[in-house]
């Protein structure tokens, strides 16, 4: 069953300011953390998002990230939330291991004002999810892809997002509400880009004019278009290399920025968008070695708090996630990197398959791809 709001915006939220504050209990990859988080996406409006929450235990994952869509959620003020996708995910992962980073996005109308979107009402928002999923929410990703047009859904404005960001961020401490909210999510320009969509690493040079390192302890990153193998060099000309992290990283350094850590929320393997010998990486064996080299490469550097490497279940047809890697199909067979990852994450961190030794009796073994 809906749980509905009040009809009035200030009604709906007046009970969150009695809340006791909420404490974020100590999970990998978060500031402060030394360790490394391993993440993967579930798409709750698409096949297979309630089964695949049983996977995560036995990966065994850190994070899980969940799109929410709120214009599609909430299109009006007064009406009542339709979240009733949202509440099965969450209650599939409830003593599954991992916690979870909501990718807020889409603001409806009525958040809007005319420089971007409306920093209390998005606040008040967060509280009441924080709310109502309270032993899960840990991070919420606030509007990625900030620097397009279609992420922050206007003009691309450094100082705008500046502002936006500290106004949601004291507007729930005030309230108590200890959410990780991640920046940016900043994508570089690729092929489908808008005429007024920045390039990533200008824009975050303007986030640090604005004052980025006293109040974005994590800055994410999403590279949804790749070429080559993941070690390929990064350059000023190349903005579809997996190593284009190393150019955001130096510039968090030349800010003086060195306790900033970096989110991976989002990458695409190479499809041959850019390149067309890239199109060997379409047959899942090849694609599978690509993700493990990856992950490897990235756990390696010291300030990666979570990587967020591929969705459990079938991702959406449209961009930003057209390409990803599904480890369940709809098919219900198992894409090769399922076990890769698995393996990595138990070697690396041999503590997490502590209480979890085998699979649920319930879930079936699925078949394994070796083919396209």
């Amino acid at each position: 069953m809906k749980r509905s709001l009040q009809s009035g915006i200030v009604l709906l939220f007046l009970g969150l300011l009695l809340l006791p504050l909420q404490t974020t209990q100590a999970v990998r990859g978060v500031p402060g953390s030394p360790d490394f988080g391993y993440g993967a996406w579930i798409h709750p409006q698409t096949a297979l998002s309630i089964e695949s929450t049983q996977l995560v235990g036995e990966i065994p994952l850190d994070w899980v990230a969940v799109p929410l869509n709120w214009a599609e959620a909430m299109p009006q003020i007064s009406s009542a939330p339709d979240l009733d996708t949202l509440d099965a995910v969450f209650s599939g992962l409830a003593g599954r291991g991992a916690v979870v980073m909501l990718r807020l996005y889409n603001p409806p109308e009525w958040a809007k004002t005319e420089t971007g979107i409306n920093a209390e009402l998005t606040a008040q928002w967060l509280a009441w999810l924080s709310q109502r999923y309270p032993s899960l929410l840990r991070a919420v990703e606030l509007f990625p892809a900030a620097n397009t047009r279609q992420g922050w859904g206007n003009t691309p404005n450094p100082l705008h997002y500046a502002v936006f960001f500290q106004e949601v961020k004291a507007s729930l401490q005030s309230r108590g509400i200890d959410l990780l909210l991640i920046a940016g999510g900043l994508q570089p320009l690729n092929p489908h880009s808008d005429p007024e969509d920045w390039d990533d690493l200008t824009y975050l040079l303007s986030l640090y004019e604005y004052g980025a390192k006293k109040w974005m302890p994590v800055l994410s990153i999403q590279i949804p278009v790749l070429s080559g193998d993941p070690s390929r060099p990064a350059s000023t000309q190349d903005n579809f290399a997996l190593r284009h992290y190393e150019q955001v990283r130096q510039i968090m350094l030349t800010n003086d920025h060195s306790e900033g850590i970096l989110w991976v929320t989002l990458l695409n393997p190479p499809d041959g968008t850019i390149d067309k010998t890239d199109q060997i990486y379409a047959q899942s064996v090849q694609q599978a070695e690509w993700l493990r080299q990856a992950l490897v490469q990235m756990r390696s550097q010291l300030y990666m708090g979570v990587v967020f490497i591929t969705s459990l279940n079938p991702p959406p047809a449209g961009n930003p996630f057209k390409g990803q890697t599904a480890l369940w199909t709809e098919q219900k067979t198992f894409h090769p990197f399922y076990s890769v990852l698995q393996a990595v994450i138990q070697q690396t961190n041999p503590s997490t398959t502590i209480n979890r030794p085998g699979r649920p009796k319930t879930i079936p073994i699925p078949k394994c791809l070796n083919k396209k």
